[in-house]
């Protein structure tokens, strides 16, 4: 298997170790997973190709801190989902699996395909979409806590209930943290003002749209709709015609547009006349649900784009 006219590294990341295949010495080479090993990896990169294309796998988080310093230290790096690179090694027919293998497999897919390097976000950034993970989580143990109240006998009810209180105490904790820093940051204040007219697009949903999807107002609304999967996808062959379906994107943003967009649909005088000529034409109130959401998401993008208000856009 050789590699193409373009060199890239690959970096599988495990907790302990880092793995790397590298295209133009066509050598594997192994360094630890620690501060100690990242810094040897780098020098190693440096020493044999300052401007190789290295690639990893966003692999649950483990991933972070080599990415971070390939980033510090000007090697163009990109993180890629890990099913793209699986589907890879299975169209060129490799289906054993080993921490080598995926190293060359992630080279390979570098010097194959048109990928470009990415940079992570500013820590501001990143420290509030931690935070709003977090949140979700607690959100979650929430539901869950209290589906098992209902069944819980009163005894076990009065435990259920406190943790509730708890967990609703942290949940606002972190709304009033996530308010307070947004209030610091006077770009995302004023980036956000412009959406006070727009009904449904509550905090939560604000935190996400800044933490998590900072490419709002730089992109047109189809490659904006394609980054959060909302964009339908053609299912066609031949005569037969499937129903398109949104796939992939950032599944955090795409969930805070639908809570958001349940909202609107009833509280915004332009979404709710959307939706509804939807329905009214005929259309599942599924599908009617997710193009508001699409639709939505269009609005907020030429309001940030346009830096009008969201009144001055529905004036004119």
């Amino acid at each position: 298997m050789s590699l193409n006219e373009r060199i890239a590294a690959g970096i599988d990341v495990s907790k302990a170790k880092l793995d790397v295949f590298h295209g133009s010495l066509q050598q594997h080479k192994a360094f630890e997973h620690s501060p100690a090993g990242i810094a040897e990896l780098i020098v190693w990169l440096l020493e044999n190709d300052p401007t190789v294309l290295v690639v990893l796998e966003a692999s649950g988080g483990y991933e972070m801190d080599v990415w971070h310093a390939l980033c510090d230290a000007k090697t163009p790096a990109a993180r890629i989902n890990p099913k793209r690179a699986r589907d890879f090694a299975r169209a060129l027919g490799l289906l054993a699996k080993t921490d080598k293998i995926d190293a060359r497999v992630l080279a390979l897919f570098g010097a194959t395909l048109s990928i470009e390097p990415d940079q992570p976000k500013e820590k501001a950034l990143q420290e509030m979409e931690a935070w709003l993970t977090r949140r979700q989580q607690l959100v979650e143990m929430r539901v869950a806590e209290q589906n098992r109240q209902r069944q819980a006998p009163k005894a076990v009810q009065k435990r259920i209930d406190l943790h509730l209180r708890q967990l609703q105490r942290e949940i606002d904790r972190i709304d009033d943290y996530l308010t307070e820093q947004i209030q610091q940051h006077p770009a995302w204040n004023e980036k956000l003002a412009l959406l006070d007219n727009l009904k449904g697009v509550g905090a939560n949903t604000r935190a996400w749209l800044i933490a998590a999807l900072p490419e709002l107002g730089q992109l047109n609304r189809r490659q904006i709709a394609a980054l959060v999967g909302l964009a339908p996808m053609a299912h066609e062959s031949g005569i037969y015609k499937g129903r398109r379906r949104i796939y992939g994107g950032r599944s955090a943003v795409r969930t805070a547009l639908f809570l958001a967009t349940l909202s609107a649909v009833r509280h915004d005088p332009r979404m709710k006349d959307f939706y509804q000529h939807l329905v009214q034409a005929g259309k599942p109130k599924k599908v009617a649900l997710v193009a508001a959401m699409r639709k939505l998401l269009t609005i907020i993008n030429a309001v940030f784009r346009s830096g009008e208000p969201y009144r001055v856009l529905v004036a004119d």
